[in-house]
Formats: C-alpha cells, sequence, structure tokens
C-alpha cells in the first residue's frame, strides 16, 4: 500500500474552491471609492462633505477632477451650506450626468476591482444604479 502525505493543518494550502491566490486583496482605491460613492447616490449627487464624512476624502473634488479626465462626464453646482460659526458657504454637489455615464464609470469600478484581486460590482447592482439615473442628459430649465 503506498502513503501518501497529508495536507498540512496550519492554513497554508489553498482551498481550491474558493482561493485563486494566497495574495492579500488590495483595500480599494480613493478614486474607486470616489466612483461608487457616485454611483450609490445617483441623481442626489455628492459632495465634499458626504465624500469627507462617508470616505474620509479631505479633496473629493479632486477625485471628482480624475473621474472626469478619464472621460466620466460628472455634473455640477453650487449649493449653499451653513457651517458650525453660522456663516453661510458654497459648495459643489456632484452628480452623474446620465444613465450611460453611469454605466461607463461601473466599467471603470470594475476595472479597478479587477486589477486589485477583488470581487466586480455585480449585474444586479450595476442595473440597480442604472435604474436610479435619468435615460439621457436633461437639460435644465432656464433661469
Amino acid at each position: 500500500m503506498e502513503k501518501t502525505k497529508a495536507a498540512p493543518q496550519n492554513g497554508t494550502t489553498l482551498n481550491k474552491q474558493i482561493q485563486h491566490s494566497t495574495a492579500p486583496i488590495r483595500s480599494a482605491t480613493k478614486l474607486e471609492q470616489a466612483a461608487v460613492h457616485l454611483l450609490e447616490n445617483g441623481t442626489n449627487g455628492t459632495s465634499s462633505l458626504s465624500g469627507l464624512s462617508g470616505l474620509h476624502d479631505l479633496n473629493f473634488r479632486n477625485s471628482v477632477s480624475v473621474l472626469r479626465r478619464q472621460g466620466i462626464d460628472i455634473q455640477d453646482e453650487f449649493f449653499p451650506h451653513q457651517h458650525t460659526g453660522g456663516e453661510q458657504v458654497y459648495l459643489k454637489r456632484y452628480w452623474l450626468a446620465d444613465r450611460n455615464q453611469a454605466s461607463k464609470l461601473a466599467e471603470l469600478v470594475n476595472m479597478k476591482r479587477k486589477k486589485r484581486g477583488a470581487e466586480p460590482l455585480s449585474r444586479e447592482q450595476i442595473t440597480h444604479y442604472l435604474a436610479a439615473m435619468p435615460a439621457s442628459e436633461q437639460p435644465k430649465p432656464a433661469a
């Protein structure tokens, strides 16, 4: 009878059904987090305040700028905000122009996730994001 070696019991072997690599999955980049934040908030939009509180991003507008340079059409407008000192300041609200831009952004997120070895956004999740967006860019009424 031929003896075979037993698998080590210290967790060093790969579980071939689940794991494909022993390399740890890297954390999401700031840009990926900003992209998902824009997708999740749909037409409600995001701002530097939501970027700071939700993502701990001290310069959310920089992430928006980088996404724009990558071809994503992100709309913006100023809105008033009263800070704790009682004075009113104006911040920008950012949102994706339309469903096509949301689709492009979801593809970008999945590309970033694949690059770092993470699971991509599911088809169901992308469909949910796209359903919340207008079919095409809606022109703003003249002031």
